[in-house]
């Protein structure tokens, strides 16, 4: 009689095992309900049972029942705390309520006890990208892969971790590997779309849109993501298209209503644009990027309400670092156009503390002594007779605009740009990335002029045939990348045919616009210390020297000063040098219809203005650091 209860007891476990694995089979075919009843089945044969529990925990989960699902999951947790699916599915749970530190509190648990856990250092990976701990994740998300090489999600949530540390090639093999395992999940083609457009290919990056809206037409983050590419591809009209229809799927999406906003603005139509960032504001109060158009040139109707919204923002310093640096460059463009110059320092200098202790933070930072060594070696390889030898084309296509940011550069694109013969082609990466090639990936960036010869004029003619293709009929296309300064030599061997113009203007106003500048993230980090814009427009005017002495190419110069005193004058000589017909319409530079996406959209698209010249004089008392960076000025 005594082994009665024992057999009745295997029994009842018996009949729960059975349930459970019925219910996990309808469970996995998403027949949650008719799961649940089973499991509950499992608990009247066996009550307390953790497995049962906690597969209703996870039936509440899959049902969006958080706080069910935590009760069930820490319940069976209490009976079997070395239960890890528990602790895994617990982690779920937490990540789902928003908790990402207690969720990879959770996954470590669970790693403790089951280290062979492909799911739980996938789902570890993917908590610490929330946490911004990107390298653990990357950590993390290799062992997943490594552990299970079959599991999409680890590849996916490796390359999110990729991504946001900034190494998009390397994101760009772990979306891959997931697409051949997930061929139709439309998130993982939006994504490698997005590190596609980070390595500027962005033909492949739009056809990765595509086919994520083949498989989802109606997501408005879709739209969204092929707008940023169209975007960056300088395709505005097709990016507000995109942005448009996401609105349109979703009105309360504020990405989709920044985005238009933003295409609107590069398009010169301000009024609509201002009109979508007042809706961002309406549906996200607290979204800084709403107000990012502040801190660039352009209209602004500012009031008392705006400016001490701005500074409760900027002066919260446990708020969001890249809102306070938004809300920083905002304000102070506010305070300067109203002429309250000491605050307006003030609020730029903490904006820029900010946001050169972010950069830092993320390994972003400039290296002056590395950056003069650069210049030191470009003049010491570069002499005449290294222009022997030609290994490109001759074509008279090419024009290349260079200087310092924040000299003039845009501006005189646009005019040159208004005639009927030259294609405004903006800041192009070609050639960037035709020296890092040559220069074995950066490795030997300044010899590149010791390449071997069929590499450089395939590389030179590819190049030429974009441009060709961008310009169409014109006889001249512009490059205004300011820092091709630094590739002037390699130019001149791969184009002997180039015209090269030099923008140049007072260094105190350069450094001072550079200064009160936001520029897109992780670009010129020198510009948020005054006395790095001093160092290093010194040494930009330093190689620029050099140029003029050595280069076999046609060069014109272009001061800002002279410009702006007399327009019709130095207009004309610009499209003397340029070798071609005078046209009335380049004085018209601000009414010509053309994509413009620099930070001076604004600017080149209203009559020429003088305010900017001699501006450092309203600041004069504070710039004590980039006078004593520039050197004697005269």
């Amino acid at each position: 009689m005594a082994s009665q209860p024992t057999a009745d007891l295997q029994a009842r476990r018996a009949q729960a095992n059975q349930a459970l694995q019925q219910g996990v089979a309808l469970h996995r075919a998403g027949r949650i309900p008719e799961a649940e009843a089973l499991y509950e089945q499992a608990l009247q044969c066996v009550p307390d049972d953790p497995s049962a529990i906690h597969l209703l925990g996870v039936a509440a989960l899959s049902c969006g029942n958080l706080p069910r699902a935590s009760s069930l999951i820490r319940r069976a947790l209490q009976i079997r705390p070395d239960f890890a699916d528990a602790h895994l599915n617990l982690g779920n749970v937490l990540q789902a309520e928003g908790q990402p530190e207690a969720a990879a509190a959770s996954y470590r648990r669970t790693i403790a006890l089951q280290p062979g856990s492909a799911m739980a250092h996938s789902n570890l990976t993917r908590a610490l990208n929330q946490l911004g701990e990107t390298e653990a994740a990357i950590e993390a998300g290799r062992t997943a892969v490594l552990l299970d090489p079959a599991m999409a999600a680890a590849h996916i949530n490796l390359g999110a971790a990729l991504a946001k540390a900034g190494r998009p090639a390397e994101a760009e093999t772990a979306y891959l590997r997931a697409v051949m395992l997930e061929p139709n999940r439309p998130e993982t083609h939006r994504d490698l779309g997005m590190v596609l457009m980070e390595l500027d290919r962005l033909d492949e990056a739009l056809v990765c849109h595509g086919r994520a809206l083949a498989l989802k037409p109606n997501d408005a983050s879709f739209h969204c993501a092929r707008g940023m590419t169209l975007v960056r591809k300088s395709d505005l009209a097709d990016a507000e298209a995109s942005f448009r229809r996401a609105t349109e799927l979703d009105a309360g999406s504020a990405d989709a209503w920044i985005g238009l906003a933003w295409s609107l603005r590069l398009l010169g139509r301000f009024a609509e644009a201002e009109a979508g960032f007042e809706r961002v504001r309406a549906i996200d109060p607290g979204r800084m990027e709403a107000w990012r158009q502040l801190a660039t040139p352009g209209p602004a109707a500012s009031d008392t309400a705006q400016i001490e919204r701005l500074a409760q923002e900027l002066d919260a310093g446990e708020k969001n670092t890249r809102d306070r640096i938004v809300a920083g460059f905002a304000l102070g463009r506010l305070l300067d156009d109203a002429n309250r110059y000491d605050e307006a320092f003030g609020r730029y200098r903490v904006a820029n503390s900010v946001a050169h202790q972010s950069n830092s933070a993320a390994g972003i930072r400039y290296d002056h002594d590395a950056f003069r060594r650069r210049v030191d070696l470009l003049i010491d390889h570069y002499r005449r007779e290294t222009f022997e030898t030609k290994v490109g084309s001759a074509s008279q296509l090419p024009v290349f605009i260079v200087g310092m940011p924040r000299s003039g550069t845009t501006l005189t694109e646009q005019i040159a740009s208004s005639h009927s013969q030259v294609f405004g082609a903006g800041e192009l990466q070609d050639i960037g990335r035709i020296a890092d090639t040559l220069a074995g990936e950066g490795k030997r960036r300044v010899a590149a002029h010791q390449v071997e010869a069929e590499l450089a004029a395939r590389l030179a003619h590819g190049h030429l045939l974009r441009l060709q293709r961008q310009a169409g009929s014109g006889l001249r296309a512009i490059d205004k990348m300011p820092d091709n300064v630094l590739h002037l030599g390699l130019i001149a061997q791969l184009y002997p045919g180039a015209r090269i113009i030099f923008c140049t203007r007072d260094p105190r106003d350069i450094g001072l616009s550079c200064y009160f500048q936001l520029f897109a993230e992780g670009l010129h980090p020198f510009s948020y210390d005054l006395a790095d814009c001093g160092r290093r427009c010194r040494e930009v005017n330093r190689l620029i020297a050099h140029w003029r002495e050595v280069l076999p190419l046609r060069i014109h110069e272009v001061r800002y000063e002279t410009l702006v005193a007399d327009l019709g004058g130095e207009s004309r000589r610009l499209i003397d040098f340029l070798g071609l017909s005078w046209e009335p319409a380049c004085l018209e530079f601000h009414r010509t219809e053309r994509t413009v996406t620099t930070l001076s959209h604004w600017q080149v698209r209203q009559p020429l203005y003088s305010r900017s010249v001699g501006r450092w004089r309203h600041y004069e008392q504070h710039l004590g650091a980039l006078f004593e960076a520039l050197g004697p000025q005269e």
